[in-house]
């Protein structure tokens, strides 16, 4: 019935019969394979090439194949021959190999198929085909073997051997496309082997790019020459391969002083902003060599491709090889543009040098005054990375300012400035305490020094009363970071501030401190859910054990974010064996975010029973919860647990659930769905 099917006049009968050859493991179904791939209609050869890859009677198949590949009169059956012997794959090596005896375009489809279908058998035959009595077979065996690392480094070696073989003897149709394939191969060939074909016009192109690749600065002085090639597409083409010869030396630490020094005595930049100009391409690339070149001229527009993202790369390199050259115009066409680029443009600073001119820390602390929260925090992160002792005071100032990241910039970046300058900043703390209205400022200051100066306690007690919530927050934050009982009495007191920021400050600084005693006082104390998901956060950090027995209660809590708190701060329990009761009680809880955060939290490493939960959480309402319980038993892996997924399988009526569990249960098979078997 297929046979008469594939003699049908209607192309998409004969397609179907082509495509039920797949499975036919009768006598003549490879012979019908073959009909079908000498098909009039492409879709029906398409077809067939894809059956044949899974054809039960191969054996048959690839001697009908071979006898194809011969078939001098029906050249869509050739064609459509090769495309089914690579969908067979390595089993059709052997057939490939034995038609490399067949007439030169025989030949040429057997190169094809050996390059379609990587292998080390297949890697030494296309070796001995580069010396083919026939041209185009010799340069379709070296387009060929350009695949061959895919099939091992074995193959790979064989290749580049090969290859290699042929560049100081082959016609230059041939080295071109060994050249190609070399390249394919990511080969980095000596200039010894590229000198002598760079002058052939034919090579020059496939030289200057291998050129790129090769480590020897030789190779890059030649590119250096390549720049004032008259041919401007290889003058372009240097330009490219020069710009990444640099990055690459540049990235492994070789030396490019010869390539810089060629540069200088070329006078090349005149040349370089020339050919810049050509496209998008050759304007990144030439950015390296004109910041290589020193050009002063070109750092303002190395510092603008800074922030266009198909430029960036190439400027990030270009700008820290200008070094502090760069600080000037970082800062001049930072001050023109918005303040999200100017804030980027500030960032850099730091990365080019550890210490700044006056000028430039001028600019910069000026600039933390700008109406931008954004500029203002850069330029804080500047100064906590390059700024002198007399900025610990400025940032602390800064901290004290109603902003947004600028103002916890400056935090950060006092606390960088304390560690390298103690003693100055102890000092400044010394001046700050003396003004009531910098109370700010020196708590700020005192959290970031190490050791606490004589009466910085009192002058923090002093500073819980002062009437700015502000000043009574960073006392918080300032006893937090020295500690000891004088710390963990005062902020306890705090808990009681008519300040809601205030009091979460007091919650978080017991936390560190470890003063269990007063969090789970206060979460037994008051109803207010926020005050107590803080608390039950806090409470984990202080004191694992109270923590254990008061979480594992607000487990249940009806305030779904007292419950969430709970069951995060179970999570960052070291016992997890302990911790579980109260996650396995939280699986029960009314709201669906508790539910899931707790089935997170128990999917890290569940015990039997509480595997035994998590698939009971397969029968949930919500079917986010039960996606997500399919999700942590397919993490799992076990079979227990790949049996509670098979048992919902069955009853499971939501798509995206259903989703979850085929790909959990093809987790466990060893396989996964839109890839090959691994």
């Amino acid at each position: 019935m297929t046979r008469a099917a594939l003699r049908s006049t209607d192309p998409e009968e004969r397609r179907l019969a082509a495509q039920a050859l797949a499975e036919d493991d009768t006598e003549d179904a490879p012979t019908m394979i073959a009909l079908a791939l000498g098909d009039a209609d492409w879709r029906v050869r398409k077809e067939a090439a894809l059956s044949a890859a899974s054809a039960p009677r191969r054996e048959k198949l690839l001697a009908l194949l071979l006898e194809a590949l011969g078939d001098r009169d029906n050249i869509g059956f050739r064609n459509s021959a090769v495309e089914a012997l690579v969908a067979i794959g390595p089993d059709a090596v052997p057939t490939a190999i034995a038609a490399l005896s067949l007439d030169a375009d025989g030949r040429k489809l057997a190169v094809e198929v050996l390059g379609g279908v990587p292998d080390l058998r297949g890697a030494e035959a296309l070796s001995t085909m580069l010396d083919d009595e026939d041209a185009n077979v010799r340069q379709a065996a070296a387009e060929a073997l350009g695949a061959s690392a895919n099939a091992g480094d074995e193959a790979r070696k064989t290749a580049v051997r090969a290859l290699r073989g042929v560049l100081p003897r082959a016609e230059p149709m041939l080295k071109l496309a060994a050249l190609s394939a070399l390249a394919k191969l990511e080969v980095a060939l000596e200039w010894s082997l590229l000198e002598p074909l760079v002058a052939d016009p034919l090579l020059r192109g496939a030289v200057i790019a291998a050129c790129a690749r090769c480590s020897d600065p030789t190779c890059g002085e030649a590119l250096v020459a390549a720049l004032f090639d008259p041919n401007i597409a290889f003058a372009r083409a240097a330009l490219i391969a020069l710009s990444d010869w640099l990055h690459s030396a540049i990235r492994q630490g070789l030396p490019f002083d010869s390539v810089a020094a060629r540069l200088q005595a070329l006078d090349a930049s005149v040349r370089v902003r020339s050919l810049g100009e050509i496209d998008v391409v050759a304007g990144g690339a030439s950015l390296t060599l004109l910041a290589l070149l020193g050009d002063a001229e070109a750092a303002p527009g190395i510092v603008r491709a800074l922030l266009d993202p198909m430029l960036a790369r190439s400027a990030e390199m270009a700008v820290a090889l200008l070094g502090v050259a760069a600080l000037p115009a970082l800062l001049a066409v930072g001050e023109r543009e918005p303040p999200s680029r100017h804030a980027a443009l500030l960032l850099v600073v730091p990365t080019l040098t550890s210490r700044v001119d006056d000028r430039t820390l001028a600019v910069v602390r000026a600039t933390l005054a700008h109406e931008s929260d954004d500029v203002a925090a850069a330029a804080a992160q500047v100064l906590g990375a390059l700024g002198e002792p007399a900025d610990i005071e400025r940032l602390a100032v800064l901290a004290t300012e109603v902003r947004g990241r600028a103002t916890s910039s400056a935090a950060f970046a006092i606390e960088a400035l304390a560690e390298r300058y103690a003693e100055e900043a102890r000092a400044a703390f010394e001046r700050l305490s003396g003004d009531p209205q910098k109370t700010i400022a020196g708590c700020t200051l005192l959290a970031s020094l190490r050791g606490s100066p004589a009466g910085s306690i009192d002058y923090l007690r002093r500073a819980m009363g002062n009437g700015d919530a502000r000043a009574r927050r960073a006392a918080i934050e300032a006893f937090a970071a020295i500690g000891g009982d004088d710390a963990r009495t005062t902020v306890a007191t705090a808990l009681t501030d008519e300040d809601r920021d205030v009091q979460l400050a007091a919650i978080r600084a017991l936390g560190h401190l470890q003063h269990g005693e007063a969090l789970s006082t206060l979460i037994a104390s008051v109803t207010d859910g926020e005050l107590i998901a803080a608390a039950a956060s806090a409470l984990s950090e202080a004191d694992a054990e109270r923590a254990l027995e008061v979480c594992t209660r607000l487990v249940t809590e009806p305030d779904p974010a007292v419950a969430c708190a709970a069951v995060a701060a179970l999570g960052k329990l070291a016992d997890r064996a302990l911790a579980e009761e109260g996650l396995v009680r939280a699986l029960d809880h009314p709201n669906d975010e508790v539910v899931k955060l707790a089935l997170s939290e128990l999917g890290r490493a569940p015990s039997e029973r509480a595997l035994d939960r998590v698939g009971k959480s397969l029968e949930h309402a919500s079917w986010e919860v039960r996606r997500l319980a399919a999700e942590v038993l397919g993490a799992e892996g076990s079979e227990e647990a790949s049996s509670l997924l098979r048992s919902r399988m069955e009853r499971e009526t939501d798509a995206g659930v259903r989703e979850a569990i085929m790909i959990a249960l093809a987790a466990r098979a060893g396989f996964g769905f839109g890839g090959s078997d691994a």
